[in-house]
């Protein structure tokens, strides 16, 4: 996989954290098709960088989410890695393999499928600005050769709600 942290790195145990959780995100979406994903990662995302609960259960996710609470044992199956392992690829596929995640895929307006890392937004935005963003984005993907984008980090997330 992309980020196959090895067990003497400080992020190991972060990691493994993690994949559990997409294991379990991949087993919602094997019985329940994409439509719960979105509310699943963003219990995900609350816990982990809002709120700063790195070590959020399966079981709570999923609860918040109200999703089958049956979902959680699929953190410990490491079947659901052959899925996990097959997205990122696809997504690699599109990329290469010099980029990090996250990898956003989608359709040009010519249909071809395309993919970039990112984005990287250190801030919420207002939904009107969200959609700038994804309209943006979207005319980028239409772009023959365009490639990249990147700018250093000045500044740590902040998950404020947005103005």
């Amino acid at each position: 996989m992309k980020n196959d942290t090895q067990p003497d790195s400080p992020f190991y145990s972060a990691s493994v954290h993690t994949n559990g959780l997409l294991r379990v995100m991949e087993s919602v979406r094997a019985t329940e098709g994409n439509a719960p994903i979105g509310d699943l990662y963003a219990v995900y995302g609350q816990h982990i960088h809002h709120d700063s609960d790195r070590a959020v259960s399966a079981a709570t996710a999923l609860a918040e989410a109200g999703l089958d609470p049956s979902h959680a044992a699929a953190y410990d199956e490491p079947a659901w890695d052959r899925v996990i392992r097959a997205s990122m690829d696809e997504g690699l596929a599109l990329t290469g393999n010099d980029v990090g995640t996250p990898i956003l895929g989608l359709h040009s307006d010519s249909g071809r499928r395309v993919a970039f890392f990112g984005p990287v937004i250190s801030r919420r935005l207002p939904l009107d600005r969200a959609l700038q963003l994804w309209d943006g984005l979207t005319l980028m993907s239409g772009v023959d050769g365009f490639w990249e984008l990147k700018r250093t980090r000045t500044e740590a997330p902040d998950f404020s709600p947005s103005p």
